[in-house]
């Protein structure tokens, strides 16, 4: 097993610094995302003075890991890793630093992430503990990023930059046999672990993708002139959410995996992106809507700067460009 181990302790005085501050912020009015009469249950998980993205239920529905993006900060050190014990009550816990970004469990205990070393790579950990263990011996490209285990707990699929093209791949879950798959972004698994749903530039827009890992056989599950990115399956694997850009605001949708039934979940003069869909049936995602917005200005650019993007690599990069956003659930109405 290519593996190498190392512990982490430098971030921590910072973010609970952080926590500390965060009861002092100015309160503001705070008002919430607008859903249609397609989804019930709107409830805001996160409401703290950083930016939070890219939320991940753990597979029993009880913790949420999640990302901040503390501006105070320069470079990779602004991204860090937080949990909530609980998704319905206050508070968190800060895990293991800075320079680690897009969490994903392994089990109820153990998550995968990118942690940004001399290069963006690939670790996992524990919430019970400090330590990393790197997956592989190096980076595999420029920027590793978006790792998931399979279902069977057998292979990691993950991003990373090769020739300045992000890639999809696939390796063993000690490391090995790194095989690129399709370029792409944000890949993930099917409950059942056979087909992957990806992120892919066609023609002006980006679409969704679902690559079939027997056959090896890829179909554009979207199409339009609007961007349809950030997809990820219920855990029936009968629909899948994704965020589409209409009206020059980026909001949820949810429809089945062959197409139909395609439904609108949010709406509004406000911006969704990286949705979950959990076992508890609900989706998490962020949201620039009801979040702190001293700054309405840097707002609006984030905002372009999320519609604009035109290759995998930026289109990657700006979901987390937004300057402000909370986390949310919502339920949805699913047309069976």
């Amino acid at each position: 097993m290519l593996m190498k181990k190392i512990t982490l302790l430098s971030g921590l005085g910072c973010l609970f610094l952080l926590y500390s501050c965060a009861s002092k912020a100015p309160v503001v009015k705070l008002s919430g995302p607008q859903v249609t009469a397609s989804a019930k249950e709107l409830v805001r998980i996160t409401d703290d003075v950083v930016p939070e993205f890219q939320p991940c239920l753990s597979p029993d529905g009880k913790k949420l890991l999640y990302v901040i993006r503390d501006d105070a900060n320069t470079g990779f050190s602004k991204w860090s890793i937080r949990l909530k014990n609980d998704v319905m009550l206050p508070g968190f816990t800060p895990l293991i630093g800075n320079k680690t970004d897009r969490p994903s469990w392994t089990d109820n205990e153990n998550f995968i992430f990118t942690y940004y070393a001399s290069k963006p790579t690939i670790a996992v950990t524990s919430v019970n503990k400090l330590g990393l263990t790197y997956i592989g011996q190096n980076a595999y490209g420029d920027f590793d990023a978006d790792a998931s285990l399979s279902p069977d707990n057998k292979k990691i699929v993950l991003t990373t930059t090769l020739q300045d093209t992000r890639n999809i791949c696939l390796v063993n879950k000690d490391g090995s046999s790194f095989t690129v798959l399709s370029e792409g972004i944000n890949p993930k698994w099917s409950p059942k672990g056979d087909k992957l749903l990806y992120t892919k530039l066609s023609g002006d827009f980006f679409q969704l993708f679902e690559l079939d890992l027997k056959s090896f056989q890829s179909t554009q599950i979207t199409t339009g002139e609007q961007n349809s990115t950030n997809g990820a399956y219920s855990p029936n694997g009968k629909h899948i959410v994704y965020i589409g850009t209409k009206d020059k605001f980026s909001h949820l949708f949810v429809m089945k995996i062959n197409g139909t039934s395609l439904t609108q979940i949010t709406s509004g003069d406000s911006n969704e992106t990286q949705p979950f869909w959990g076992v508890d049936g609900n989706i998490y995602f962020s949201s620039t809507a009801g979040a702190r917005q001293p700054d309405k200005a840097a707002s609006k650019i984030g905002n372009v700067f999320a519609r604009i993007s035109s290759n995998n690599i930026t289109q990657e990069q700006s979901a987390y460009s937004y300057p402000y956003t909370d986390i949310w659930r919502v339920q949805p109405l699913i047309v069976e």
